[in-house]
């Protein structure tokens, strides 16, 4: 045990009978030597690095941020293969998982490629040949090039969700992944509260252009800050759940309990807390609806299954619900200007939107089973914006991202897509109903899975690299942290023993 250290502070740092020695400092931990590998550094390295070029948005940073994460897992794999032994102890859902993801990238590969049966190529190819006269290859993908670069990209979750499971088995450095998360999503807020506050003339090294009233931080788009804000506002809000937890679930005095938790929140859990009340005030200044919406109630969520399942004293629990409700209120009549004002927009965006997927469904229509091609959007919408008032030739997103990967690479494979992430989210699931201990990783996971899949279904933050990488370590630490690492291992172990 940590000598000198309040019980209520101690189950939050020590997890496992390998992570007892450990400092704490200002609410982080810091892990003996042998502990941070250079594994670990590299995730926390990709995850502070992708938000700044804009969100890793641009094709340029978004190979830049797939090849840091595959050429990771690759150096990992070769200086330490015993760590990747699959299915992981205890998880053999993931090896349907894997299976799915992999079926997809080959498809995505094969959309690319011009061998597969001609019958099968994008009809636009033959159009585009008999208008010039000239006969080049085609395939089933409208844009083979940006198809083989997505391909890429999605490699590369592949790679950082690996690699944070394998390093979050252990609970000492699951905490770690995600308060290195909170941190660097505290850093940013900081720094767009800044920039904000100042002018709000820039986003990272250039001018500003667009969104010039929205806090937008280092990302162009204020709906994709928001969701990358409320990711780090709810990892932070695990931190803070974890420690405090015990002490709502404590049967002593309530003075006695509210003088530990307050003790708490001004020394060590401090940064934490103010992870939370900068990410929610920023997040609030971005003046995005479905972007805020989605955090609060994802926050919500995970607050409340985390505290519900540790059977947490109904008193002591409608007492913590009314204290966030209070100080939501209070951000938002402080922060909440922009964003109250957009509320009134709602009917003419919701319209707007509807426009949108009325074409792409009418898309989608003709690309059912083979899709157009992965990260094809913008240009085969195109092909179909003609049929509308509203907007010109040019659209780059759908506004829902499931109708958007439905389009993109047909029914069939996406619904792999989706499959592979409903198997994790499952083992997360499971993992916050069945674990005694450290379900706060799995209850995370749901939340974040929660935020981005809301928000999802009326925008595409999930699209943003930065965002991408962010939710995908989120939930590989929830994953790794369904079973214990203990038990699982001691499993694997009996069962050898009986062959």
């Amino acid at each position: 045990m940590i000598r000198n250290t309040p019980k209520y502070l101690q189950m939050s740092a020590v997890t496992t009978p390998s992570s007892r020695r450990l400092l704490t400092r200002g609410g982080l931990l810091l892990p003996t030597a042998g502990r941070m590998s250079w594994t670990m550094l590299g995730i926390v390295l990709l995850l502070a690095w992708a938000p700044l070029p804009f969100g890793s948005v641009t094709p340029f940073w978004k190979a830049v941020l797939a090849s840091g994460s595959l050429l990771l897992l690759a150096a990992t794999a070769l200086t330490h293969p015993q760590r990747f032994a699959w299915p992981p102890a205890g998880l053999p859902l993931l090896g349907l998982a894997a299976a799915l993801l992999v079926i997809v990238c080959l498809w995505v590969f094969l959309q690319a490629m011009p061998f597969m049966p001609s019958a099968w190529h994008h009809p636009a190819w033959a159009l585009s040949a008999e208008a010039t006269g000239t006969h080049g290859t085609s395939s089933i993908s409208i844009t083979p090039g940006g198809t083989l670069a997505d391909m890429i990209s999605l490699l590369g979750i592949g790679a950082i969700f690996l690699l944070a499971l394998t390093e979050a088995r252990d609970a000492v450095k699951a905490r770690i992944l995600v308060g290195s998360a909170a941190a660097i999503a505290l850093a940013y807020a900081v720094y767009g509260l800044i920039v904000f506050l100042s002018g709000n003339g820039s986003v990272a090294w250039v001018s500003k252009t667009a969104y010039l009233q929205s806090l937008t931080s280092s990302f162009i788009n204020r709906n994709t800050y928001a969701v990358y804000a409320g990711l780090g506002m709810v990892s932070a809000l695990a931190l803070l759940l974890s420690t405090l937890a015990p002490v709502f679930s404590s049967r002593g005095r309530s003075a006695e309990r509210w003088k530990k938790i307050i003790s708490y929140l001004t020394g060590s859990g401090g940064l934490w807390l103010l992870a939370v009340l900068f990410g929610l005030s920023a997040m609030l200044m971005t003046g995005s609806r479905a972007g805020t919406a989605a955090p609060l109630l994802g926050a919500g969520v995970m607050a409340g299954l985390y505290l519900a399942a540790r059977r947490t004293r109904t008193g002591n629990l409608v007492a913590f619900m009314l204290a966030a409700l209070v100080a939501g209120a209070a951000f938002l009549a402080l922060s909440g200007d922009m964003l109250v004002d957009r509320l009134t927009e709602t009917g003419r965006a919701w319209e707007a939107r509807n426009t949108i997927y009325e074409l792409t469904l009418i898309a989608i229509g003709d690309h059912l089973w083979l899709g157009s091609g992965y990260g094809s959007f913008e240009d085969i919408f195109r092909m179909y914006a003609g049929l509308s008032d509203t907007y010109g030739p040019t659209f780059k997103a759908a506004h829902s991202v499931y109708l958007e990967t439905v389009l993109e690479l047909g029914l069939p494979a996406a619904l792999a897509l989706f499959g592979a992430v409903a198997c994790c989210l499952w083992l997360a699931i499971r993992g916050m109903l069945t674990r005694r201990r450290d379900r706060i990783y799995p209850a995370l996971a749901i939340g974040a899975t929660l935020i981005v899949a809301l928000q999802g279904a009326v925008d595409f933050a999930i699209q943003t690299p930065a965002i991408t990488m962010l939710y995908t370590v989120l939930l590989a630490v929830g994953v790794a942290q369904s079973v214990s690492s203990t038990s699982a291992t001691a499993r694997r172990v009996s069962r050898s023993g009986d062959h």
